[in-house]
């Protein structure tokens, strides 16, 4: 280590945000003080030239200085870590300990921003390359440690933070498949781990053992074969994934990783339903430079990132196998320390349809999450952001970053959500009601009063309020709000009247429709008609 010195109805919306305390969310007491400067990052980066032995050692620059050290898992396999272990301040024994795991196909290096904000914050922050990954390739070419699991990681990685680095317990931030390596570790070693913070997790949703295929079934999550990597290749080689990830050209990750796909014929971009960011920052520039840059790298560092990046599809799902009793996503239930679950709201790759079968991220993943979650801890955190896709750290870092300095810390974190306020995936409504949402949407977030009353009705009436109190109250809210979205649930139409059932979710949180929630059709438009009680 070195040491330098955030119930009720949108129609009723100031009702909702009123009974949810959201009226003085705006309130909400500051974050711990950023007290420590950090003056020595460097910009993670690809330097130009050619790498005779290693790409990632002699071309790759991480934001910190990079140390190795020689670990091992149970069976007694070794790897090679790459590390990154930073604290600025003079109480280390003091200094909440961060430990940042990255998700398939990263590297610790993507981490910078966030790095830099926990340690001015006066954390202790390591960042480790998982074996395959980053700069823990080069020490990991021997073909023998391709057989290595998920949990083969975790404890070489354990190895490596109690007994080379000292750490007792720590909080455990761990992205994509980083996430479910770090709920493995909590499992496993519960007194280890202080808090959770799970950022777009893999491990909430469960895979079917076998794959039904034309041919038959496909065992391509059978733990029976995990440590014979040949009958492994045999059943994931006929699947295309690692000649398709052999095969992509330095233009197609680039569109990739940032939401674009070419027009065949014309070669004109335009933006895709897939991608890794929303935004450009130093951390995705340097996550799309080293995917580039290993094209023309050293082979064997090349090959060995392909085999981890496909194989640890395999890993993560022989742990979450839907016939399994201790899939890892049933042990949730058994964790105890508080967790913070962080999500992007426009992610494209939770929930995995096509393998899970999960279509709604919050009621077919999150909302079971939260429930086995809080069985023997306490309640976690639950947060979407609304402009980042998989990589929040990427393209959020200032509110995301925040957001884990405020919980590591204990501190509140605003806009939050809880899950037992989601209803079902949304009906399919009229159109003339979406396009009613839709004009009551841009009305307040546009803050024009008068234009949101017009979709009031003249004898609105919900829990007391007449529409004239429902004015008053909502002058107080909508100045506050930056995000606002209804999601309907439920649709009854009789006549001219709805009853409709759903949420409203704001920058403030999430919160559900009160029972008997109507609007009602008037010289052919909705307007909202409280429930009348």
């Amino acid at each position: 280590m070195r040491e330098l010195n955030r119930k009720s109805r949108y129609p009723a919306l100031a009702a909702i945000l009123a009974a949810s305390g959201l009226l003085v969310a705006c309130q909400t007491a500051p974050g711990p003080e950023r007290s420590f400067e950090v003056t020595d990052m460097e910009t993670p980066r690809v330097e130009p030239g050619e790498a005779t032995e290693s790409f990632w050692k002699e071309r790759v620059v991480y934001p910190f200085p990079v140390e190795y050290a020689t670990v091992a898992d149970d069976r007694g396999m070794e790897y090679e870590f790459a590390y990154m272990d930073e604290y600025r301040g003079d109480e280390p024994g003091n200094a909440p300990v961060l430990v940042l795991v990255h998700g398939k196909g990263a590297s610790a290096g993507g981490f910078s921003l966030l790095m830099r904000d926990a340690l001015e914050a006066g954390m202790r922050v390591i960042a480790f390359d998982l074996p395959h990954y980053g700069k823990s390739i080069h020490g990991n070419l021997d073909p023998e440690t391709y057989t290595r699991t998920l949990q083969d990681t975790r404890e070489a990685g354990r190895e490596l933070l109690t007994e080379h680095l000292g750490v007792d317990s720590a909080v455990f931030m761990g992205h994509s498949m980083g996430g479910q390596w770090a709920a493995g570790y909590a499992l496993e070693w519960p007194g280890d781990v202080d808090k959770l913070i799970l950022k777009a997790p893999a491990g909430l949703e469960e895979y079917p053992r076998n794959l039904s295929l034309p041919g038959g079934e496909l065992p391509w999550m059978d733990p029976a074969y995990k440590r014979d990597f040949q009958q492994w290749q045999s059943v994931w080689e006929p699947l295309g994934r690692l000649e398709q990830e052999r095969a992509q050209t330095e233009q197609q990750i680039r569109d990739f990783y940032y939401f674009q796909e070419r027009d065949p014929e014309t070669g004109e971009t335009r933006r895709a339903d897939v991608g890794f960011f929303l935004q450009d920052s130093d951390d995705a520039r340097f996550l799309t430079e080293t995917r580039v840059g290993m094209i023309d790298g050293p082979e064997d560092e090349y090959e060995a990132w392909i085999i981890a990046f496909v194989r640890d599809i395999y890993t993560m799902g022989i742990e979450v196998n839907r016939e399994a009793d201790d899939s890892l996503v049933k042990r949730l239930s058994e964790l105890d320390m508080p967790v913070f679950l962080a999500l992007g709201e426009q992610d494209p790759l939770i929930p995995t349809t096509a393998a899970s079968g999960n279509e709604d991220m919050r009621w077919d993943v999150v909302r079971p999450a939260h429930e086995r979650l809080s069985e023997q801890g306490p309640e976690p955190v639950v947060k979407f952001y609304d402009e980042a896709a998989h990589f929040i750290h990427v393209d959020m870092p200032e509110a995301f970053n925040d957001d884990v300095i405020r919980f590591v810390y204990g501190n509140r974190i605003s806009g939050t959500e809880d899950p037992a306020n989601y209803r079902e995936p949304a009906v399919q409504l009229p159109d003339d009601v979406e396009a009613f949402l839709e004009r009551d949407r841009d009305a307040v977030l546009s803050g024009d009063m008068d234009a949101i009353m017009a979709l009031y009705h003249p004898d609105y009436l919900d829990q007391g309020r007449d529409r004239s109190d429902q004015r008053q109250m909502l002058s107080q809210v909508v100045p506050a709000l930056s995000r606002y979205e209804v999601h309907l649930t439920g649709f009854e139409r009789d006549g001219d009247e709805a009853v409709i059932e759903g949420v409203v979710r704001t920058n403030f949180g999430s919160q559900a429709l009160p029972d008997g929630a109507r609007i009602i059709r008037e010289d052919g438009d909705w307007l909202w008609y409280g429930n009348q009680r």
